[in-house]
């Protein structure tokens, strides 16, 4: 049986072990430590384009 969450199928761990890896071994990617996460800007054009557009509505 496959665990899911909102419908998607989520990894075994040995997927998510193989996965782990995988990212591992990409030189172009890595996992933020908590402190790299906290130094994180916002994008001044993300900035300028959440302000021009309209919220939903409700």
């Amino acid at each position: 049986m496959h665990q899911t969450y909102k419908g998607f199928i989520l990894p075994t761990p040995e997927e998510e072990a193989e996965i782990q890896r995988g990212i591992e071994l990409d030189p172009d990617t890595w996992n933020l430590s908590y402190d790299d996460f906290l130094q994180l800007k916002i994008s001044p054009a993300y900035e300028q384009r959440s302000m021009v557009c309209e919220p939903p509505a409700a």
